[in-house]
């Protein structure tokens, strides 16, 4: 249960720094103002194929090997958005890290029933819900202070690639609880 709170911190500390520092980043980086509100519309429009699509998978295979593959993909999303200097990259970033983010939502819930039941589930899930947002408060905030700090993004977009990367380590190791 810990670990799965940790994962979602993480989750929406990623969700967070980019959404909120989007458009500064792009800006930054010589990207058009109007290029950067596509992207920032598109991100909650893509995600919708992960939650869809990796909800279906999350039926059919183990929802920890399923979490793990969205996780992989907002962390490689990140590391595409360091490199965002043409609109090639701009695309691969969209379309990893937003169907990424959307289907991690939708398997959080999901684990948490099959793993530790429902006699708690409404506890559970706002416990859940509490850590992400202690990440939803720390990502864009680290985002920023590492920006005025260093004069880049760079090293946030690595920063949360690595904890992804921390992320995909601790729902492998989530282990189904047995049932009395």
């Amino acid at each position: 249960f810990l670990y799965l709170n940790m994962v979602e911190a993480v989750r929406m500390m990623a969700v967070t720094a980019v959404v909120t520092h989007l458009m500064p980043y792009l800006s930054s980086v010589g990207i058009p103002r109007a290029t950067s509100g596509v992207v920032a519309a598109a991100l909650p429009l893509v995600s919708i194929v992960g939650r869809f699509g990796f909800g279906w998978w999350g039926d059919r295979l183990d929802k920890r090997i399923v979490l793990s593959l969205t996780f992989l993909m907002m962390s490689t999303g990140a590391l595409a958005f360091c490199y965002v200097r043409s609109y090639g990259v701009l695309l691969l970033f969209i379309l990893l890290f937003a169907p990424g983010f959307g289907g991690s939502m939708v398997l959080r819930g999901a684990i948490l029933r099959e793993h530790y039941g429902t006699a708690s589930f409404g506890r559970m899930i706002g416990i859940v819900l509490g850590s992400g947002s202690i990440g939803g408060i720390i990502g864009p905030t680290l985002a920023g202070w590492a920006f005025d700090t260093l004069g880049s993004y760079t090293w946030v977009w690595y920063g949360l690639c690595g904890l992804s990367g921390f992320a995909i380590f601790l729902i492998l190791k989530i282990k189904p609880r047995t049932f009395s």
